[in-house]
């Protein structure tokens, strides 16, 4: 079994639903993707001085219950790499949100159905949507088999939010603890830490 399908295998058996874990904890597999992070060679997707905290906090993930203060901090920090790595991914965007160009833009416009788009995304939902065009990334195939598995129909949370994807979900606990709302989201940390590593095995 390929580092991606036992990350997915992991992800959609025993993270199923938001703020919820069940099944054998990977702490063996996170601490693996932890050590090939720090180890790799500086890349788009994972540069210098950024690649090393994310190796470190896929650690502490790997190293502490999910209800400890280790894992609420290193799930905060991780939860906020997405955008930014889904950004890269999409081929359509600068690391800032920008778009690399008004061609690109209109052609995102287009395969998501004319949707209205800012000239710059600084939404995680948003950015995923927007990856998620472009079905030749290996990234895309893979989040397309987890999107199957866990949101084959959407799911409606707390106030009405629905969670439709990957990014919805990223979204709904990033939005929170971004704004000080909550101050723990460590029970989506082994989440996270499992999608960082179907990123850094699917940045090509």
């Amino acid at each position: 079994m390929s580092p991606t399908d036992e990350a997915i295998q992991y992800l959609t058996t025993c993270c199923k639903r938001i703020g919820a874990f069940s099944g054998n904890h990977p702490f063996a597999f996170l601490k693996n993707v932890a050590s090939q992070i720090d180890k790799s060679k500086p890349s788009k997707v994972f540069p210098a001085r950024y690649k090393e905290h994310v190796a470190h906090a896929v650690d502490m993930v790997a190293s502490n219950l999910f209800t400890s203060p280790p894992a609420a901090i290193a799930s905060v920090y991780l939860a906020t790499r997405f955008e930014y790595y889904f950004r890269i991914l999409s081929g359509k965007l600068n690391a800032d949100g920008t778009w690399i160009s008004s061609m690109v833009k209109s052609d995102a416009r287009a395969a998501m159905n004319n949707k209205v788009l800012p000239d710059r995304v600084s939404n995680v939902s948003l950015a995923y949507q927007i990856m998620m065009t472009d079905t030749s990334l290996q990234i895309v195939q893979q989040c397309a088999k987890i999107d199957k598995c866990l949101y084959k129909e959407p799911i409606t949370l707390a106030r009405n939010e629905i969670v439709h994807n990957i990014g919805d979900r990223i979204a709904f606990a990033r939005h929170r603890v971004g704004h000080g709302h909550w101050g723990d989201i460590s029970s989506e940390a082994i989440f996270y830490g499992l999608m960082t590593g179907i990123v850094f095995y699917n940045q090509a």
